[in-house]
C-alpha cells in the first residue's frame, strides 16, 4: 500500500486590512461614549427621583461594562487563548460587581450587573452596526 499523499499546505496568514483593525475600535468608542452619556442620565434620574446611591450603582456597572471591551482587546494582546481572557475578564467585573456590594449595599448590587448588561448590549449594536457599514 503507497502512503497516502498530503494535502496542500494552509495560506499564509496575511495582516487583516486596516478597516478590519479600526472598525472595532470604532465600535469600543462608540460604546464607551455611548455607556458614560448613559452613566450620566442614569446619576441625573436617579438623584432627581431620590435614590443616588442607585444611580451611582447604575452609572458603576455602565461604565465597568463599557470597559470590558478595551479590556478584551488588551488581554488578546498578550497572546493568551481568547477562553483563557474571557474566563479572567469574567472573573474581574464579577468581584467588581462583589465589591460593590459590599461598598453601595446587596440590593444596588444587582443594578451594577444591569448595567453591565446593557453595556453589553450597546456593544453588541455597535459592533452590528460597523459590520453593517462595511458591507
Amino acid at each position: 500500500m503507497a502512503p497516502p499523499v498530503p494535502g496542500p499546505l494552509p495560506a499564509p496568514a496575511v495582516a487583516p486590512p486596516i478597516d478590519a483593525v479600526a472598525a472595532p475600535r470604532h465600535a469600543l468608542n462608540l460604546t464607551a461614549a455611548t455607556c458614560a452619556g448613559l452613566a450620566v442620565v442614569a446619576l441625573v434620574v436617579a438623584a432627581a427621583l431620590g435614590q443616588p446611591l442607585s444611580g451611582v450603582a447604575l452609572a458603576l456597572g455602565l461604565i465597568l461594562g463599557g470597559g470590558n471591551g478595551f479590556l478584551a482587546v488588551r488581554l488578546l494582546g498578550i497572546g493568551v487563548a481568547f477562553a483563557a481572557t474571557s474566563i479572567l475578564r469574567l472573573l474581574i467585573l464579577t468581584m467588581l460587581a462583589v465589591l460593590s456590594g459590599f461598598v453601595l449595599g446587596w440590593e444596588r448590587a444587582i443594578l451594577v450587573a444591569a448595567g453591565m448588561a446593557v453595556a453589553q448590549l450597546v456593544l453588541s449594536a455597535a459592533s452590528l452596526r460597523e459590520v453593517l457599514r462595511t458591507r
